[in-house]
């Protein structure tokens, strides 16, 4: 008898499979582009000692990002990668990309467990003629065993001044094992962590309302966690009442409360923990029913 698929390799097997189409239709790069206004529009409140450029294109310091579950590389939106409309300026860059495409941090490291996922991230890079020591993404899993991940496991995978990890943390079964990994890369006393995931139908903090309804078999809890029920195993999506989605079996939770991320946070040895939520209501289009959902950000800085 074959032993059962881990979640963790549901993901990676599902992502691999749709990398090079991952934000190819009209609803996908909205919502990229929305997340990217959202952050773009808090980048103080983030709260990271973000890198000045001169004229010449020099930075001043050096500030490194970790992008955790990094896909195809759309954090970089937030890194001045695309410009405001989400348009990737690769088509109309010249030599002096490397100079004009960083006016926020110096250096972004990627991680994903899909090997074609990285496969994307560093094709769009080559596009961009950024080098692999401006932005490149390797294959690991923060959560495995770290014996096993030899790859991410080097020096400069740690002291990071920013840790992302955007609109995956729902695909990530053990939620305190995975703030605690990520707080461990950070650098003491000023690396700051920043989640960016989905709120529950009916636990919205800020203004506008969700119109999405969980109706899996997996109830959530006031605090964003699952019953222990399998979400994978609904036949109905955990996000909404149409027909199963393939992306359904990668999902481990319906979406995360305030307290809930804020105790995570904190928890895992972060301090200065806020939380807000986006402006911006998320469609997940047809495919999903065009079910909308809202999205938070978290932020907190790990302690010295």
């Amino acid at each position: 008898m074959s032993a059962a698929v881990t979640l963790s390799e549901k993901n990676r097997r599902h992502f691999d499979e749709i990398a090079k189409s991952y934000d190819d239709k009209a609803w996908a790069k909205d919502i990229v582009r929305a997340i990217a206004a959202g952050v773009d529009a808090n980048r103080d409140w983030i709260g990271v000692d973000w890198v000045q450029k001169d004229a010449s294109g020099r930075s001043d310091r050096q500030v490194r990002m970790l992008d955790y579950a990094c896909g195809p590389g759309n954090i970089a939106s937030v890194c001045g990668i695309f410009d405001a409309e989400g348009t990737d300026r690769s088509t109309r860059v010249a030599d002096t990309a490397a100079q004009t495409l960083f006016p926020h941090v110096t250096q972004v490291r990627g991680v994903d467990s899909s090997a074609g996922m990285v496969e994307e991230f560093n094709r769009r890079a080559k596009a961009l003629r950024l080098s692999p020591e401006q932005f490149h993404a390797w294959e690991g899993d923060l959560l495995a065993d770290p014996e096993t991940q030899s790859a991410i496991g080097g020096e400069e995978f740690f002291g990071f001044d920013l840790l992302t990890c955007s609109l995956a943390f729902h695909h990530i079964e053990d939620s305190e094992l995975a703030c605690e990994r990520f707080v461990e890369r950070l650098k003491p006393g000023s690396g700051v962590l920043c989640i960016i995931d989905l709120v529950p139908d009916g636990n919205h903090h800020g203004h506008g309302h969700g119109h999405g309804h969980y109706h899996g078999h997996g109830h959530a809890h006031a605090d964003g966690r699952d019953n222990g029920a399998d979400l994978t195993d609904n036949k109905q999506s955990p996000w909404g009442p149409y027909p199963a989605h393939a992306a359904d079996s990668t999902i481990a939770h319906a979406g995360f409360t305030k307290e809930r991320m804020e105790n995570l946070l904190k928890e895992a040895g972060c301090v200065d923990v806020k939380y807000m939520e986006l402006d911006k209501e998320l469609a997940f289009g047809p495919d999903f029913a065009n079910i909308k959902k809202r999205a938070f950000m978290v932020r907190g800085r790990r302690a010295a």
